[in-house]
Order: C-alpha cells, then structure tokens, then sequence
C-alpha cells in the first residue's frame, strides 16, 4: 500500500476546481453575491424551511443569529460541555452566558435528561450540536424549549443532510450549518442560517446589510487554498504533503508539527472585520452543485461507516457509534472510544491512517470559558480523552475500510 489516508476530503471535481479558478479572472461577478439568492432558495428546499440566510463563515453565521435574536446581556444559552470551541465563543462575543451541561455518553449529545436542571430566569436557547452527523434527541429538546419558551439553535455544521425522524436537521427552530473544510457539504468555507420564523430572518438579513464584498486578495487566497485542499487529501498525494507531519506529530512526538493539529482559537473580543463580508459566488456556485450530489455524498458515508460497525462490532475494549432507528446518521466521522486511544492512534497512523480531530473538545478544560464552570463533566472529559475518529470520507474505497477494518483488529489481537 502506497498511499496514506486521509481524515477527511473534499468533495470537489475538478472542472469545478478550474472554474472556480477561472472566475477569478472576471473580479467583480466573482467577488460580487448575485448567485447567493439562489443559493439560498435551494438551501432552503433542501432543509425543508422556508428561509435560508447566507454568511461567509459558519461563525459569522452563529454570531449573527445569536444577535438576531435580540437578547439581552447576559441571558443565558444552554449548550454541551463536549462541543466546537467556536459555539461557546460566539456566545460570549454576542453578550450572553454559555451554561454548560454534559453528553450523554452514547450519543455524544447533549444530554436531554440534565437540561431542566439547568434552566434558570435568564435561560433563552437551548444549543444542541449534532456531532459527527448524528442527531441529537431533538423530540426530548423541543419539549423543553416549549415548555420554558426557549428558543432552539441547531449546531448543524458536521450533520447537513441527515434527519431525525423523517425531518431534516436544522428545521426545527433555528439551525446553522457549516460549508468548511472537514464538512460533508464544501465551499471554499461559507455557511447558512435555516428557520422557518420570518420575523427573525427578516432581523438576520437587516444584520446583515452593510455587508461589503471580499476584497480581489482575500478571493484569491480563499479560492487558492480551497483548491489546494483538494489535491493535498487525495491519498496518494497525502502520503507526502500532509501525512509527514501528521506522523512526526503523532507517532514521534515531535511538537513542532502540533500546529497542524491543535486548533488555532482567537480570542474574538470584538466583531472582527472579517464578519461583515458577505459570500461570494465562487462559493455560492460551489454550494448549488453540491446541493445536487448531498444526498449521494451522505450515502457514501454511510456505506463506508456500515463497513465498520459490521466488523468492528464486538471487539472487546472498543466502542462503536450507537445505532438509532428514529435518526440517520450521515457519518461524517466514526466516533469510537477506547482506554487506549494514544495506542490505538500512534499503530494507525504508523501504518498511515490518520484518524485524529479536535475540533469537538470538552470546552470546558478551555481557559477562556472557566469563569462559566461550575461543576464537573465526567462524559464531556471522558469523550475529550478517549475518543478517535475513523475516516469514513467519499474518497475512501471498500478497500480502504476494509484496511482499516483489518488494522484495528490487528491492535485489538482479534480476527
């Protein structure tokens, strides 16, 4: 086996590599957001809401939806413990309090059974993420938010396409979602806001009209980079572009590769400028396309993460993603949970196979975040320890899981 793989790809064909490239020739109908409008209709028929609301970024898209809900300093949004550091920061920045509450071990999520307890006067939204591309238990959520008269806030960003029970994520209240790299739905970044409530998108799209365009410099670095990505996660060519660092960070412990891997979190204590730039149609033309192929993306995903629950269910010592019948799981990674983690990374990625990410952390081992703690996460710090992720990305083959079925079974001692 010649060939390294990858935690993730993007799902980009190549004629749309150069046409983006080409677009940027033609500056001002690249730069500028007249393919944004469609976009957003046909985001917003995909989710099954009646409005969709475009944003450069996925937190620029949280932030503003935030402060379209008109709360007041200091109200107070209930989210995981075990999430993306992004969510809790942007909830600072708009003014309000996170309240942190711990997963629920099995399903990663927000553990619904605890979020009474932490309803409190001040309480205003309820912030559900739904990690990996599984749902969270949003029948035991929206009961609540009825209850109390909260708000719902969707973390969609790592589940675009998948359902809880017949009913697309992020149209139950409020849902945001993210066009990053690592998601399942890619556009040189980029982002949605989705509901069904015209008052507060009318708010979101008054937030949003001093927006400028991006500037021909930062439309070239983006589309670069984005085009880059592409190339440098297909196996082959990860072998010697990214994987060398992944391997002298992972296996040999080298910490001057850290970087590649440890999240860079900016303090964000005020509204940078980078917020007020609205998407551009190189990104909006990339979000239209992958509009058409979503759902054949998830299966594929699905497919590659049904490869490994079949063989690697039962293993002593290891834990595989729960199975659910009322919720579809896209899979954009295989979560599973082992004691011995650092072992079973360190022979994976000796034999090329990188399954580390941190993007979902337990925050509240963050600094930044202490003075809202208050208590302890024993699911939230177990899952932050322990937890890998397989890659179950497009551009893996039958035969590439299989490899990874094999290996992982070879560290396990089992056959």
């Amino acid at each position: 086996m010649i060939k390294a793989l990858s935690r993730t790809s993007v799902d980009l064909k190549t004629t749309e590599v150069i046409s983006s490239l080409l677009q940027i020739l033609n500056t001002k109908k690249a730069r500028y957001n007249d393919k944004v409008e469609t976009l957003e209709k046909e985001y917003a028929r995909l989710i099954g809401v009646k409005e969709a609301v475009a944003f450069p970024y996925s937190r620029t898209g949280t932030y503003y939806a935030l402060m379209a809900l008109e709360l007041q300093e200091g109200d107070e949004v209930i989210m995981p413990a075990f999430t993306f550091w992004v969510d809790a920061a942007m909830v600072v920045m708009a003014g309000l309090k996170p309240v942190f509450v711990d997963v629920n071990f099995e399903t990663q999520s927000i553990d619904t059974a605890l979020i009474e307890n932490a309803i409190t006067p001040r309480t205003k939204v309820i912030y559900p993420t739904h990690l990996n591309g599984l749902p969270a238990d949003m029948d035991q959520i929206m009961r609540i938010a009825e209850k109390h008269d909260l708000r719902v806030m969707e973390d969609c960003a790592r589940s675009c396409g998948a359902t809880y029970k017949d009913k697309r994520i992020g149209s139950f209240d409020i849902g945001s979602f993210s066009f990053g790299y690592g998601k399942s739905f890619y556009g040189f970044g980029g982002a949605m806001v989705t509901s069904d409530n015209t008052a507060f998108i009318k708010k979101l799209r008054d937030l949003k009209k001093d927006f400028k365009h991006i500037s021909l410099k930062n439309l070239c670095i983006q589309t670069l980079k984005g085009s880059l990505l592409k190339y440098l996660n297909i196996s082959y060519f990860y072998r010697f572009s990214i994987f060398p660092m992944v391997y002298k960070f992972q296996v040999e412990g080298k910490e001057q590769y850290a970087g590649r891997f440890r999240v860079k979190m900016p303090e964000f204590k005020s509204v940078p400028d980078s917020f007020k730039i609205d998407m551009n149609n190189i990104q909006a033309r990339l979000g239209l396309r992958q509009i058409k192929r979503i759902d054949k993306t998830n299966t594929r995903r699905m497919r590659n993460a049904s490869i490994l629950t079949q063989h690697l269910k039962g293993i002593p010592g290891l834990q595989i993603p729960q199975e659910f019948t009322d919720r579809e799981n896209v899979a954009v990674h295989y979560a599973v949970w082992t004691e011995n983690n650092r072992e079973l990374q360190r022979f994976l990625t000796k034999n090329r196979i990188d399954v580390q990410d941190e993007t979902a952390i337990d925050v509240t081992t963050l600094k930044r975040f202490k003075p809202y703690v208050n208590t302890e996460f024993p699911n939230a710090h177990k899952l932050h320890e322990k937890l890998l992720f397989l890659p179950t990305h497009i551009g893996l083959t039958k035969g590439d899981m299989m490899y990874i079925v094999n290996k992982v079974k070879e560290f396990f001692n089992t056959k």
